[in-house]
This record gives structure tokens, C-alpha cells and sequence, in this order.
């Protein structure tokens, strides 16, 4: 590792992550109807909208820590977390997957429906796994718990 970790930064943005997931779960979607009625259903995508920017951020603040490169594209992030080798193909796919709903939240609001949320639901152990391993790097490159 070349840069430092903003660990105060990073602390913060894993809290924010850990809470959301929290609150998502809270909500109890587990199937399409779930996400009829209006207030769950828009309660959910700001939920989720505020967890992926924020996965987004901790991903960044690896980059920019480990001197990785500035990337282009919120993809780009993980593509370069994945060649470094702190994630897998796999998980970069599925990040992948989860930025295209993200920007589907933010620029395509109007076009969301129940299914789109419910495929996100569907792939947040990803962010829940991310933190783990973030928080694993952190401990291995600065000795700190």
C-alpha cells in the first residue's frame, strides 16, 4: 500500500452502510408484494440509493488509499478493487450489476418497479460482505482493529 486510509472517513461511511442495511431489513421485503404499498416501496429505493452511493464512497476510499488509480466510472472502482485482488471476478459482476440500479435510482427514478427493488434486495449480502473484507484490509495494512 502506497497512500493511507482515511480511517475516521471510513468508519463513518461503514456505519452508514451497516445502518442502512439495518434499516432495509427492517423494512421486510422479501417478495414483489411486499413493495406495493407507496411509502415501503419509496422508503426502500432512498434506502437503497443511499446504501449503494455509500458503497460506492468506501469503495473509492480503498482506491485513492492504495494508490490504484483514478477511475472513470463508479464500475471502474471495483474493477480496479478486483485487480488489486481485494475482491473477486465474481463480486465485481455483481457490483456491477448493483451501480446499473443505482443509476437506474438516481436517473431513471421514474421507471423503477417493485422487481428492480427486489433484484437489489437480492444481491445485498454483496455491500454486507464488501465491509467485512474492507474492515479485514484495514486491520492487515495498519495493525489497528
Amino acid at each position: 500500500m502506497t497512500g493511507s486510509y482515511d480511517l475516521d472517513r471510513m468508519g463513518i461511511i461503514m456505519a452508514d452502510i451497516e445502518r442502512y442495511l439495518r434499516d432495509f431489513r427492517e423494512l421486510k421485503i422479501e417478495r414483489v408484494g411486499d413493495l406495493q404499498d407507496k411509502k415501503t416501496f419509496y422508503a426502500a429505493s432512498m434506502i437503497l440509493f443511499s446504501l449503494l452511493n455509500r458503497v460506492i464512497d468506501l469503495g473509492n476510499e480503498v482506491v485513492m488509499a492504495k494508490s490504484l488509480g483514478i477511475p472513470a466510472t463508479y464500475r471502474e472502482i471495483f474493477t480496479l478493487l478486483k485487480n488489486e485482488g481485494m475482491i473477486d471476478a465474481e463480486t465485481e459482476k455483481k457490483f456491477s450489476r448493483l451501480i446499473g440500479y443505482r443509476n437506474l435510482l438516481s436517473h431513471e427514478y421514474h421507471g423503477i418497479q417493485p422487481a428492480d427493488i427486489l433484484a437489489v434486495v437480492n444481491l445485498l449480502d454483496v455491500p454486507q460482505a464488501f465491509v467485512a473484507t474492507v474492515k479485514a484490509a484495514v486491520k492487515r495494512d495498519t495493525g489497528n482493529s
